[in-house]
């Protein structure tokens, strides 16, 4: 099994390869977009790079499943199925900001095993899973456990928009108790994460395609994600994502944001 997750790793950076070089290509020039149903936007890029992942699948590994944002499920049933945001932080593209991605996760059995952030502009790519580690351009990355408490931390979530109600009371406590919280990262945040820059991640309202391929990931190097209640992630969950290198800071965390008011 290792052996074959490792050819996995292979095929998503080869693609990756493939996808960087169509975003950077067409990064800050003209491009069609639109809006979405529930108000987000899509391009014409999102829709090319997750068509060639469909077809890329297809041709290597014909039996395995897809779960993409922009073209839904087919073959779900599949006991290997690949999720895929081939745009993450599609408004931070359209608005010329270089904190985006693509980011691709491979389930088995509905679990989070391989994944892939890349972030074409600035170069940087984290890619590793189950047993198999994580690398960071090429390099392994080292764990990232820790022991901070939530006041030492710094907290990211990519808007404060997500939360609403009682929830965005919970979160300015956690922004208040912290080292200091940042804003608009999208899937690079993750990345930070992996490379112990940052040390707190909470975001809501998201779908599987945007936090899949981070939680092989994590889990892999000895952090922690998990949903508010503190569930494992998988294709169901509620979009509630908490993400940490240190049990302490989580702990603090979720107690706050269990809290009923």
């Amino acid at each position: 099994m290792k052996r074959e997750f490792a050819s996995f790793v292979n095929f998503l950076n080869d693609f990756a390869n493939i996808s960087s070089k169509i975003l950077t290509k067409k990064f800050r020039k003209k491009f069609n977009f639109e809006s979405k149903k529930d108000g987000s936007f899509v391009t014409d890029i999102d829709k090319e790079i997750e068509e060639l992942f469909r077809r890329k699948v297809k041709q290597v590994y014909p039996s395995h499943g897809i779960y993409g944002e922009e073209f839904g499920y087919s073959n779900k049933n599949s006991e290997y199925v690949w999720v895929i945001d081939p745009l993450d932080g599609t408004h931070s593209f359209i608005s010329g900001k270089p904190l985006f991605g693509t980011l691709i996760c491979l389930t088995f059995h509905r679990i989070p095993v391989i994944g892939l952030i890349d972030v074409p502009i600035l170069k940087e790519r984290w890619v590793g899973g189950k047993d198999l580690g994580v690398f960071f351009n090429k390099k392994r990355c080292l764990p990232i456990g820790g022991e901070k408490t939530l006041n030492q931390s710094i907290v990211s979530s990519t808007s404060t928009l997500m939360f609403k109600g009682i929830y965005e009371n919970k979160i300015k406590k956690i922004y208040k108790k912290s080292k200091f919280p940042i804003f608009g990262t999208d899937c690079y945040a993750y990345g930070l994460l992996l490379s112990k820059k940052i040390d707190l991640i909470i975001e809501n309202n998201m779908k599987p395609w945007d936090y899949l391929a981070q939680v092989a990931l994590i889990n892999e190097l000895g952090g922690i994600i998990s949903d508010w209640s503190g569930n494992e992630l998988d294709i169901s969950s509620k979009g509630q994502v908490i993400a940490t290198s240190s049990k302490k800071c989580y702990e603090e965390a979720i107690k706050i944001l269990s809290t009923k008011k």
